[in-house]
């Protein structure tokens, strides 16, 4: 029998289950009419950005990332997913984030996988490791400045049009203090064939201490709730050997702008 394989962007699997917690805000850009894969959402709107932020120094920490979605369909009928991942970070700023992969979406069919990725701005390089081959796929990171926290917080140039951002102060999260801020994106009546307008809001709650978001929601209509929390957080420097391709891995290289990938079977 013929085994067909499927590639998968791995930058888009990440968006998908991960990120929101570890990336910098943006305000939530429009639906993108490819569907589930491209987005709205943490995948493709506020902290679901996997471009490269400003390495964060001097902040070690490990901590749990749960993520729920959770969708009404037209009939009524409820959708709740679960997932849960460890992001860890060292004090020069490396970071590594492990996912276990276990979804099924009509792009990619039936995904489960073991994925681990390691950023390290030290050395300029990242890798996807994945650990049902041993293999690791290093990368060049991307250059950029990193946003500063007010900028993090709605306080940077001038909106878009459409968008707003309320500030919503501070409280305890988990025991983290934070701030907020809500970002609403107005879709006008007609820009997606929609007979209404369509309001994208996301609720973020910033700590300053540990320098990320502790809990993120992000409401789309056309797609649901999701909620991401950092739960389980503690400040003791992370083993150094976590930020390490492991000596019975295979590195693969590849050049900046090659797509970091993981090959499916459906």
């Amino acid at each position: 029998m013929k085994v067909v394989i499927r590639a998968i962007s791995i930058i888009g699997l990440f968006g998908l289950c991960l990120l929101p917690a570890v990336a910098a805000a943006q305000a939530p850009p429009p639906p993108h009419p490819g569907g589930f894969m491209g987005g709205p959402g943490p995948m493709g709107g506020p902290m679901g950005d996997l471009g490269e932020i400003k390495p964060v120094k001097g902040a070690p920490l490990s901590a749990e990332i749960m993520v729920t979605r959770e969708t009404t369909l037209a009939d009524g009928n409820h959708i709740r997913n679960e997932s849960q991942s460890r992001v860890y970070r060292d004090s020069e700023g490396r970071v590594r984030r492990e996912m276990n992969v276990d979804l099924a979406t009509p792009v990619t069919g039936k995904i489960k996988h073991n994925l681990i990725m390691i950023s390290d701005p030290v050395a300029g390089t990242r890798y996807m490791l994945n650990p049902d081959n041993k293999t690791a796929r290093q990368m060049p990171m991307h250059g950029g400045p990193g946003k500063n926290h007010a900028e993090h917080m709605g306080a940077g140039p001038q909106d878009p049009a459409g968008i707003t951002k309320e500030q919503l102060g501070t409280k305890s999260i988990n025991g983290i203090q934070a701030e907020g801020v809500r970002v609403t994106r107005t879709i006008p009546a007609g820009e997606l064939g929609n007979e209404k307008p369509i309001s994208v809001v996301t609720e973020r709650w910033y700590s300053p201490d540990l320098q990320l978001a502790v809990m993120t929601v992000h409401t789309d209509p056309m797609m649901g709730t999701v909620t991401t929390k950092l739960v389980n957080v503690t400040q003791d420097a992370p083993d150094a050997s976590l930020f390490q391709v492991p000596s019975d891995y295979t590195v693969q290289s590849g050049k900046r702008g090659d797509p970091m990938f993981v090959p499916m079977k459906p």
